[in-house]
């Protein structure tokens, strides 16, 4: 996802240009690659809160009661949007009324391109090779000498 890092770079100078004293804000994220920019662009001064750890999936993500605190307590959350975080909508709109939310989906100058089909974007599925082409796959594949190599003959016996 292509963002206009200036408009990202403006929106973070406008909310961490506090003075040196004060705490940082309270950044929160949804997904991973908005986290590593948002830190990256924080870097010394604070660090973001990330929604979405591990292998979750925005998809079908539900909200835990300690994330639904952290939005509660945002100064600021960036997200895609609801067409990708649909399970955000509803909570962002009542926990995070007092964040200033950034739906970067909606930013400035992002190019968006359609959905790509055909060629290496075509998904992959099994039914589309034969039989024989997966049949091999398993132990069987070594031949019969190469197997007999690794017996435990040709190992030195150990002697006490």
């Amino acid at each position: 996802m292509k963002l206009n890092r200036t408009y990202l770079f403006a929106a973070s100078l406008a909310l961490l240009g506090t003075p040196a004293n004060a705490e940082p804000p309270s950044v929160v994220t949804s997904i991973k690659p908005i986290h590593s920019l948002v830190s990256n662009i924080m870097q010394g001064v604070g660090a973001p809160s990330l929604i979405i750890k591990g292998g979750g999936s925005p998809h079908t993500y539900s909200l835990r009661p300690s994330e639904a605190r952290t939005l509660q307590d945002a100064d600021v959350i960036f997200w895609v949007g609801p067409k990708l975080e649909a399970f955000l909508t509803k909570p962002i709109g009542s926990l995070g009324k007092n964040a200033r939310v950034i739906a970067l989906i909606e930013a400035h100058g992002l190019s968006h391109v359609m959905f790509r089909e055909g060629g290496p974007f075509e998904g992959h599925g099994h039914d589309q090779h034969s039989e024989d082409e997966h049949a091999k796959h398993g132990h069987d594949e070594h031949e019969k000498d190469e197997h007999a190599k690794h017996g435990h003959d040709e190992h030195e016996k150990d002697e006490h």
